[in-house]
């Protein structure tokens, strides 16, 4: 018995802890017991994060869009805005072959430069042929003047004989001694004093065909006239042969060789205005109530986000845009639907950027400032909670 007592003994693992006494595992649950209550768990703390989290954000969401919202009425804003600038149609006023071409296409240009000439030398020719037209109406005139001359001087001739023969009838009438003169010699008197008469009538004639065939004297003349016409004309062509930029601006679809012949009025190249630019922005029929003219405006290019073009409404169109198409919609029928239109609104940029390029056709977001000094982003957002006042329109961001 004392043998099995010994092995028994033995066999108990000798790292086995002393079980702790009944007051001592009461003491140790209780105070357990007071730690849960006192300190929260992780996970409700978490939770309380997660929850706090949640409600900063809806409050921030709900900030930033009463911010926006009340910004954005302070404005009529479209992004269906294009922007548009003068452009011109170039062609020679006459016929001939293209001589030298000195630009390349979207080059900048200055009123006056020359663009392209053509050959001039049939103008040229034209030129000297008008004049060689012009000296000999000049020694034509000078021929009818001398002929005027030449008449009056018969003129003068026959009425110097018409007075001969009238003195001689008379003198034959008056005779006191009849006597002495013949019935034959009265009526010889008479006939020759008639032929006298007839010859100054045909004289004065011819003196007044003279002058009608020579016209007016020196430059008035029609002849003279007509060949100085012909010279400016020829002179004028000969001009035309050398073709300058009407206005400035960017070169648009130059695409000309010299040795190409090309035919008068013929379009050869565009130039598009690079300032005095405008936006076509087309507003709803809804939104038309709330613009006049002279509104100053905010213009955004698709090009250049970020920045803002300043510009005012210049004028509104007569009539939605479909109304002036080809094929105007036919509205008085059985299956018409309702569809809000859009009016065309012309606003002219007020600080064109010549650093900044803006090709005509391109796209922006146009906005139509509707108070007279809008409140910028930040103090939209400031307004909500009443302090507007701490940002400064200076420092405020346009957007």
């Amino acid at each position: 018995m004392n043998q099995t007592a010994k092995e028994t003994k033995s066999e108990a693992p000798l790292n086995t802890p002393p079980e702790p006494s009944a007051a001592a595992s009461g003491a140790f649950d209780k105070a357990s017991e007071n730690q849960r209550h006192t300190a929260p768990s992780p996970r409700s703390k978490a939770s309380r994060h997660r929850l706090f989290l949640i409600l900063f954000f809806l409050l921030l969401a709900a900030w930033l869009g009463l911010g926006y919202l009340r910004y954005n009425q302070q404005f009529i804003s479209t992004e269906d805005a294009f922007i548009n600038g003068n452009q011109t149609q170039i062609g020679p006023e006459v016929s001939g072959l293209l001589q030298t071409t000195p630009w390349q296409n979207n080059k900048d240009v200055q009123k006056g430069d020359v663009l392209f000439t053509l050959d001039p030398t049939p103008y040229q020719l034209a030129v000297d042929a008008a004049k060689a037209g012009l000296s000999a109406a000049k020694r034509e005139q000078q021929t009818a003047d001398a002929a005027i001359i030449t008449a009056q001087a018969e003129l003068l001739r026959q009425e110097a004989a018409a007075q001969q023969a009238r003195d001689h009838l008379y003198r034959l009438t008056n005779i006191k001694n009849k006597q002495f003169v013949s019935e034959q010699a009265l009526s010889d008197a008479q006939s020759a004093l008639a032929v006298a008469k007839a010859a100054v009538e045909q004289a004065r004639a011819q003196l007044d065909q003279t002058k009608a065939s020579a016209g007016a004297r020196g430059s008035e003349n029609d002849r003279i006239k007509a060949a100085q016409a012909k010279l400016a004309l020829a002179e004028y062509n000969l001009s035309q042969t050398v073709v300058r930029a009407p206005m400035s601006g960017r070169l648009a679809n130059y695409s000309i060789e010299p040795g190409q012949p090309v035919s008068a009025h013929q379009t050869v190249c565009s130039i598009v205005a690079t300032t005095g630019l405008w936006v076509d922005a087309n507003f709803k029929e809804t939104e038309l109530g709330e613009i006049r003219v002279g509104q100053p405006a905010q213009i955004e290019s698709d090009i250049y986000p970020g920045h803002v073009f300043k510009g005012h409404v210049l004028s509104i169109a007569a009539g939605a845009g479909n109304a002036f198409s080809l094929l105007p919609p036919q509205n008085a029928t059985g299956n018409w639907v309702k569809v809000t239109q859009r009016v065309p609104v012309r606003i002219v940029l007020d600080d064109t950027d010549t650093q900044r390029h803006l090709p005509i056709g391109t796209s922006t977001t146009t906005r139509i400032e509707l108070t007279k000094n809008p409140e910028k982003f930040m103090q939209s957002l400031l307004g909500i909670i009443g302090l507007s006042g701490l940002v400064t329109p200076s420092k405020a961001n346009p957007h």
